[in-house]
């Protein structure tokens, strides 16, 4: 039995804690949470102590594992339908080395306090690394052909996929890229799925003007990205909507729905969807969206509107390291007037409920395994994270 103290403990479900205890069984299984003037508080012999803060593992909500090794590859701040070319011109550089670059990115998450993660794959590549690794993943299979006449070609070998993961005892559901990558008949078909692959739903969403302009007007920069792979528009009308009203009329029901990246939301839509159903949430990668579109997600009007907020690292095509802490260094240099609790609750249980693990991880609760890390060197009266770092305990 450990006991850990800390200047303030974060448990992820209640507000943080000044010089309380934490109780860590064998495994890292929580056994209590107790005040320092609890009876039951072991002497303070025992107590191992901290400066700073202990809080939770942190949840990866969305990452590309399967892209760990384009880290460079692609220039910055080009803009997403330059980024959507240069990823699928360019996927299978240094493809000998991916199956080395998936297995060191793994293991720099799991140096990085990160506890699980949200994966988007689109192939098997990363199922051996994700079945030997400490960190816990649900692999959202990625589905994507704005054709038709692909349908069901492109839903079958996403079952294939889909089914790999599952038999390896891995998580694993079927899931849209985009709205823009995506039709209606194969939307249909990963509804259809939803039975015998249940679990949360991820969808990049609203991460470039251009996506709405396509379904506006039918023109823009990613109308003619995909021209030039020789995507047929001839036919294609308008809904005269959002990228975001066409794939939430689509989007499967009763199952969690992870919205990422959302940069160009507006408060108008995210007041309309969030009364529509309460199981959203919103994933920010501010890294990423600085790396592609040099621009960062709007979080104080995100919270204003009362999304649920979690965090991601995206891929390291599009970012310089793996780690939720950086991310949240991000978003507090932008957004200093949000609390620290509120960050940590959007890196820890926040993204633990996205990914339906909470009854396991995001939180110091009796019986969770959600892991312990310490962040040293906080400035906790101005709760700034700038000169601070992040250490796994347990």
């Amino acid at each position: 039995m450990r006991f850990l103290s800390a200047d303030l403990i974060f448990p992820g479900h209640t507000e943080p804690l000044a010089n309380a205890i934490l109780v860590v069984g064998p495994n890292g299984v929580i056994k209590d949470l107790l005040t320092s003037d609890d009876e039951n508080a072991p002497e303070g012999s025992r107590v191992e102590r901290f400066n700073g803060i202990l809080c939770p593992g942190f949840i990866n909500a969305h990452c590309h594992l399967e892209l760990s090794h384009m880290k460079g590859v692609v220039a910055e701040k080009t803009g997403l339908p330059k980024f959507i070319t240069e990823i699928v011109s360019r996927r299978n550089e240094n493809a000998h080395e991916k199956q080395e670059k998936i297995i060191l990115a793994d293991e720099e998450m799991w140096l990085n306090g990160i506890q699980a993660v949200g994966d988007i794959c689109n192939t098997t590549d990363s199922l051996e690394t994700k079945s030997n690794s400490r960190v816990e993943y649900h692999s959202f299979v990625e589905v994507f052909s704005f054709d038709p006449a692909r349908a069901n070609e492109v839903l079958e070998e996403g079952i294939r996929v889909a089914k790999a993961y599952r038999n390896a005892g891995l998580k694993a559901t079927i899931v849209p890229h985009a709205p823009y990558s995506v039709s209606e008949q194969l939307f249909d078909g990963i509804r259809k799925q939803q039975q015998p692959f249940p679990g949360p739903i991820s969808i990049h969403n609203q991460e470039t003007e251009s996506e709405d302009e396509m379904f506006s007007s039918g023109t823009g920069e990613l109308v003619e990205t995909f021209k030039g792979f020789g995507i047929d528009f001839s036919n294609w009308n308008p809904q005269k909507k959002s990228s975001l009203d066409y794939a939430f009329a689509q989007l499967p029901a009763d199952q969690n729905v992870m919205l990422v990246h959302n940069t160009c939301s507006t408060s108008d839509e995210m007041k309309h969807v969030e009364s529509l159903r309460n199981d959203l949430y919103w994933c920010a990668c501010p890294s990423a969206n600085l790396y592609i579109e040099n621009r960062i997600p709007n979080l104080p009007m995100w919270l204003e509107n009362n999304a649920k907020v979690c965090v991601g690292t995206d891929s390291l095509a599009s970012n310089h390291q793996l780690s939720i802490f950086e991310e949240l260094k991000l978003i507090q240099h932008h957004h200093p007037q949000l609390p620290l609790s509120t960050l940590l609750q959007m890196a820890t249980l926040n993204g633990a409920k996205a990914l339906n693990m909470d009854n396991e991880k995001g939180s110091f609760q009796q019986g969770k395994l959600p892991g312990v890390l310490w962040l040293k060197n906080v400035d906790l009266s101005s709760e700034s994270l700038a000169s601070a770092s992040v250490q796994r305990i347990i």
